[in-house]
């Protein structure tokens, strides 16, 4: 055991120390809050490894879907059969299923409606009530289930306990009525609507059968309530989606369309065909076409079939009033991709949609070299009253957007493709993990595009210092309990500001690339946790980055590099000495630069363990000579809330030197 001198030695031997102990505390930041001897990570399993990987015992359940599902138009009614086959991968017999009935918000004093997390401006909620109406389930197809609805979820009861490893199949007869006009009231859980127009409605089509809940080995049934806010959390399979409704109506979704020559004249088909092998943009079904009966088929209705594997979910869309277009995309790798974009009249504009099939072959291509390929065959983006809503494989983005907010937009959405669609984050707990990632992904595809055209979001872009007022929640806080003003700034502005100053100033942009590229690779089509990618992250830079994690991502710290003194040396063949102090509870990187008398300057970077030691931290030039000019953070590169503070020029009046400094 060592043996510790009595205090009073210590004092006489360092009065600095006894200084420091006894003067009222400049600061609030506290280096072991930030620097711990044990991670606030848990501790890694057989399921999660500690380096943020999945384990050799990871498991996930699989849903397969098989749906057919037809459209009346004259009463806005979906009707359904679907068989799902679930496969129970995890350790333990189940004896009963948690069922996703989203569409059950829009029921009377439904959770979302009396938590009015929808309502942004008004305080009246919509009149029309709607919701699942589940005509008969049968377990194996043949033995009715009992089962038991609680808001947006369904229990079902299993007749006999489903063991490990093995599958069940059962039929759901559902039917819904579409939801009118809830943007008027603006209504944000509707993300399944309809957009009147000139030559018909279109039918955005999500949200539209009941899908299975997550049972993971973090939450068990992952069954809370859809409010609004927080969107979705899906286990991944296999669609075959059949549609039926009126020849009229062309149909775009989510998986490969199956029967083309059952569902498009003659001359669509020809020039379908083509487009799939044209790297220009080619129409299907163009303007004048819309009103002529006769760019549809004869018969009375059409069954449209689609496929899609290995997928969270499906969606689609139908309208008389699409002008239709396609061309192929090649990516990097050769494989071919069709790119599908479907629109009203009114949104046939130069700086609108006829530039949607330009903005998806970017996206889908860069995003592909860059992070990783593209998974499905097609993209298709659909012209909607909704802002904009991601599926895999398609997206609805608004009608109405034109030039830098339409590039925006559909740039988003499809960049959603990456993050939760092919990485399969709970975005009902943590939405920063799709919506963050997808939009720090978005910002440097923006400064890519055609020479930096676009600039991405400025009409609600806010400055860096807003990210850290003190009203804002921390990131990691549940969507649904983010205030509505603050749901834009906290999971997309922050997060991705953030990823960006890590990727750009703190790790370096190879070393940050090739640990997010490494997390998308061992996450596709799994189920991460943000301590999952933590980990991951802090494993593939050999960093430990928890100080950042905690203060930007579990914390809203803020950051206050200060300038607290400059003392001069007596001759000029001496050096001057700088004091820096940490007065928030954040810590960053330190940058400063010092300019001489001779004008001369001189830049320094200090690592951010620096302030391991406390909130004090003072160095000298390399060069000798008076210094004129002290400056923190040249650039502007680091989230400094108090930059009056960051500057010291002899000109001013100088601060005193401190006691035992």
């Amino acid at each position: 055991m060592k043996h510790f001198l009595p205090l009073f030695f210590l004092i006489l031997a360092y009065p600095s120390v006894f200084a420091q102990l006894t003067e009222k505390p400049r600061s609030k930041y506290i280096a072991s809050e930030l620097f711990p001897s044990s991670s606030f990570l848990p501790s890694g399993n057989s399921f999660r490894l500690a380096t943020g990987e999945p384990g050799p015992d990871y498991w996930q359940n699989q849903v397969d879907y098989k749906i057919d599902v037809s459209l009346d138009d004259k009463t806005d009614i979906i009707s359904g059969i679907e068989t799902i086959t679930y496969s129970n991968n995890s350790p333990k017999a189940l004896t009963f299923l948690w069922i996703q009935m989203d569409q059950n918000v829009y029921k009377k004093h439904s959770k979302g409606l009396d938590a009015k997390l929808y309502l942004s401006y008004k305080e009246v909620a919509p009149s029309f009530t709607g919701g699942f109406a589940i005509e008969s389930i049968l377990l194996n197809n043949h033995d009715k289930a009992d089962f038991y609805i609680h808001d947006t979820r369904m229990r079902i009861e299993l007749t006999e306990p489903l063991p490990s490893g093995q599958k069940i199949t059962f039929q759901i007869k559902y039917s819904y009525q579409f939801p009118r006009n809830f943007r008027n009231a603006d209504f944000n859980v509707n993300r399944t609507d309809i957009l009147p127009t000139r030559n018909g409605d279109i039918y955005s089509v999500a949200q539209w059968y009941p899908r299975l809940c997550v049972l993971d080995d973090v939450s068990g049934w992952n069954a809370l309530p859809y409010l609004g806010n927080g969107e979705f959390y899906l286990e991944y399979g296999n669609f075959d989606v059949n549609i039926t409704l009126p020849s009229a109506y062309i149909v775009e979704a989510s998986g490969d369309l199956l029967n083309p020559e059952e569902v498009l004249t003659n001359v669509q088909l020809e020039r379908w065909k083509k487009a799939k092998s044209s790297s220009e943009k080619l129409v299907i079904r163009t303007a004048d076409e819309v009103t002529d009966p006769s760019s549809r088929p004869s018969k009375a209705f059409c069954t449209w079939k689609f496929k899609l594997n290995s997928a969270r979910d499906f969606a689609w869309t139908a309208s008389k009033s699409f002008v239709w277009e396609g061309q192929e995309i090649v990516l990097a790798s050769g494989k071919k991709v069709l790119g599908s974009s479907l629109y009203p009249v009114e949104s046939k504009h130069t700086d609108s949609w006829e530039r949607s099939g330009e903005y998806i072959r970017f996206t889908l291509q860069y995003f592909s070299k860059q992070w990783y390929e593209y998974p499905y065959n097609k993209a298709v983006n659909v012209a909607s009253n909704l802002d904009g809503m991601e599926y895999p494989g398609l997206v609805f983005c608004s009608a109405k957007d034109k030039g830098n907010m339409f590039w925006a937009v559909v740039n988003h959405e499809l960049g959603h493709t990456w993050f939760p669609m092919i990485v399969g984050s709970n975005e009902r707990k943590h939405a920063w993990m799709d919506e963050g990632f997808n939009a720090f992904m978005d910002n440097m595809a923006t400064k890519d595009f055609n020479g930096g055209e676009f600039i991405g979001y400025p009409e609600i872009d806010v400055p860096v210092k807003a990210l850290f007022v003190d009203s804002l929640v921390a990131i990691m806080t549940r969507p649904d309990v983010i205030p509505g003003n603050q749901v834009y700034t906290i999971q997309y502005q922050k997060v991705a500001y953030l990823l960006t100053l890590l990727r750009e100033q703190i790790l370096g942009k190879e070393r940050f690339d090739t640990a997010f590229r490494k997390y998308i690779r061992d996450w596709a089509y799994k189920h991460p946790t943000p301590r999952d990618f933590f980990s991951s992250i802090n494993n593939s830079t050999g960093e430990d980055l928890n100080w950042f994690w905690k203060a930007m991502f579990l914390e809203n710290y803020k950051l206050d590099q200060k300038i607290a003194n400059v003392i001069n040396p007596k001759d000029k063949s001496s050096k001057a000495k700088i004091f820096i102090e940490n007065i928030e509870k954040a810590a960053m990187p330190l940058y400063v630069e010092i300019t001489f008398e001779n004008g001369d300057k001189e830049s320094h970077k200090f690592p951010v363990e620096i302030w391991q030691q406390g909130y004090s931290y003072s160095f000298v030039p390399d060069s000798d000579g008076v210094v004129t000019k002290v400056v923190i953070d040249p650039e502007g590169v680091f989230p400094d809330i108090k930059t009056d503070n960051n500057v010291w020029a002899l000109n001013r009046q100088k601060l005193k030197p401190r006691s035992g400094k």
